[in-house]
């Protein structure tokens, strides 16, 4: 049995008894993810109406910018809920009793801010990946633009400049989440080591170095049961399992880790 088959039969194992909390963390979870676009859906929904009477078509522009800083700020200050469900999943992976108030647990005290700025972090590396895998993208678009300058480009060139453009885009994407993969490893490490963040994302990158293989292979496993997530039913279980399988993975790899045999 392969390194990934096992990891996922221990997840089993281990959520057998543990399908309640780990369901109801992320039922939590997502509630504030739908509330969140709820209230971004509203507001631009009132917006509308607002400027169609005529009454902020002055400052439209501004209102609508508004809203979007609006919902984002939303976002950071209950993103501890995120770490809250991985805290969840690292404590089923690693077979500790489980409580649903881990979904509180980075809301505590000093733990909040820190947690904040973490999030942070990983939300700029999210951006940065996906800005490198788009240089293609920007680089087609400029050169489409100077040849459109010299030369007035076919309808057939258009169109295959825009199935280009599109590729390009899926790529930039799927670079982005497999340069993310290795971000899951972060996010265990900050769990372990208690909402202390320092020295995780060099911790992470040296544990990546090595077993980033292995990880990229868990992940790709998964894209049938991701693709499954279309549905809502299947999405209930598929990414609970998924979480914990992968701070499951996170927990061998920490432990060799903090035992010297990676460096």
């Amino acid at each position: 049995m392969s390194i990934e088959k096992t990891i996922r039969s221990q997840v089993r194992y281990s959520l057998k008894e543990n399908w309640i909390p780990a369901i109801s963390g992320f039922f939590l979870l997502a509630t504030v993810f739908f509330l969140l676009v709820t209230f971004v859906v509203c507001a631009g929904d009132i917006f509308n109406i607002w400027t169609e009477d005529g009454l902020l078509k002055k400052n439209c522009e501004n209102t609508l910018m508004i809203i979007v800083c609006l919902s984002v700020l939303l976002g950071v200050f209950l993103s501890p809920f995120k770490n809250g469900f991985y805290k969840l999943c690292y404590d089923i992976a690693d077979n500790k009793k489980t409580d649903f108030a881990s979904m509180f647990y980075f809301f505590k005290g000093n733990k909040y801010l820190t947690t904040l700025q973490f999030n942070l972090l990983i939300a700029v590396r999210i951006i940065l990946y996906l800005i490198i895998g788009l240089i293609p993208y920007y680089l087609l678009s400029i050169a489409t633009y100077l040849f459109s300058i010299q030369l007035m480009p076919t309808v057939e060139a258009n169109e295959t400049v825009s199935v280009l453009k599109t590729i390009f885009i899926i790529l930039a994407v799927v670079f982005a989440v497999m340069e993310s993969v290795k971000l899951f490893l972060a996010e265990f490490l900050f769990i372990e080591n208690d909402g202390d963040s320092s020295e995780v994302f060099r911790c992470a990158k040296a544990i990546y170095k090595i077993h980033g293989k292995s990880l990229r292979k868990q992940f790709l496993s998964f894209v049938f049961w991701i693709a499954l997530c279309f549905f809502v039913f299947p999405l209930i279980y598929v990414l609970p399992y998924f979480s914990t399988t992968y701070a499951n993975s996170s927990k061998w790899l920490i432990r060799l880790y903090k035992e010297g045999k990676i460096q």
